[in-house]
């Protein structure tokens, strides 16, 4: 799978579930997940790589965060593994 930005991982949920679907799909998860992942983010040590994965409940995929921890917002990485 290709690596995303944050921001293109409604259009990657969309080619799974369809595109209205996959809009409320990521209406509804992705702010839980971020949220949860920004927490870790904020308890890692500066200059620190954070992985995570979070396994959509119907099983049709994996969504994967991953950042380095600096001293500004996170570039934070995404994927979509099905």
């Amino acid at each position: 799978m290709r690596t995303l930005r944050i921001t293109d991982l409604e259009e990657e949920l969309g080619r799974i579930y369809g595109k209205t679907e996959g809009h409320r799909v990521y209406q509804t998860i992705v702010p839980g997940i971020l949220a949860d992942f920004l927490k870790m983010v904020g308890q890692a040590s500066a200059g620190k790589r954070v992985k995570e994965e979070y396994h959509l409940e119907d099983g049709r995929g994996t969504i994967i965060l991953e950042t380095v921890k600096t001293s500004g917002m996170p570039d934070i990485r995404a994927e979509l593994r099905r």
